[in-house]
């Protein structure tokens, strides 16, 4: 399958796999990456130390298999840290995609995959948060939730800081219970002639009530703020939020 793949796809494919632990979880997966809204995963460190499979690290190859074995995507991981489980962030939580996309419901499942997988301190287990792009047999697109607007990139955390410090002072900002660092929330970023030119952060919640958490128009009398708050509304649109 993999010497298929690489015959295919013409890329250096170093193994292939599936999703989740059942064949539904399987093809429910590769839905979610089908549709563009999962572009990350997490597995324990020692069941990949232990997989006959390279370790992943960016740049890496692999195909994306459904519940019969079919080979449907290769990816390409681009971005991989650790930690305990419990150390997961909105932002990963919202990349992963699944479920309602919140924090919260990230931690129930995953909580209840890894206690299945034998584990009796699930909080504790150390974990490979890993993030991946689709490179075929399409590239990933960016999507766009308004004319100007998109979803934030995980690899755009270093200007978030320093787009929060300058305007703010400060990376955290206050939500409806407690204060928030803006730098590990999902976000929104306007665009205008290739240039970032706004920025905002939220934080959806179990019960469809998302809080939009802090918003930065970098230039002023534009309209920024109201392109922003426009694409919020189409994401909330097309995760059946309740409230914003």
């Amino acid at each position: 399958m993999v010497a298929d793949l690489r015959e295919r796809s013409g890329l250096d494919v170093v193994g292939a796999s599936a999703f989740g632990d059942t064949p539904e979880l399987q093809d429910k997966l590769l839905d979610l990456v089908r549709r563009g809204t999962k572009r990350a995963t997490a597995g324990s460190l020692e069941e990949l130390a232990a997989a006959d499979e390279p370790f992943p690290e960016p740049g890496l190859h692999w195909g994306l298999l459904d519940g019969r074995g079919r080979a449907h995507f290769v990816m390409q991981t681009v971005h991989v840290t650790r930690g305990r489980l419990a150390e997961v962030t909105p932002a990963f939580a919202w990349d992963e995609g699944e479920h309602d996309r919140t924090l919260e419901s990230w931690l129930e499942a995953h909580r209840r995959y890894f206690t299945r997988q034998g584990s009796r301190a699930p909080d504790e287990l150390e974990v490979v948060f890993e993030r991946f792009r689709v490179v075929w047999p399409e590239a990933d697109q960016t999507v766009w939730l308004a004319p100007d607007v998109r979803e934030l990139c995980w690899d755009e955390r270093d200007w978030v800081e320093k787009v929060c410090t300058e305007h703010r002072g400060t990376t955290h900002a206050p939500g409806r219970d407690r204060s928030y660092d803006v730098t590990i929330l999902p976000g929104l970023v306007c665009e205008r002639e290739g240039q970032r030119v706004g920025l905002l952060t939220f934080r959806p919640h179990p019960d469809g009530q998302t809080e939009c958490v802090a918003v930065e128009a970098l230039v002023q009398g534009a309209g920024v703020k109201e392109a922003l708050t426009t694409g919020l509304a189409e994401l909330g649109r097309r995760n059946d939020w309740r409230d914003v």
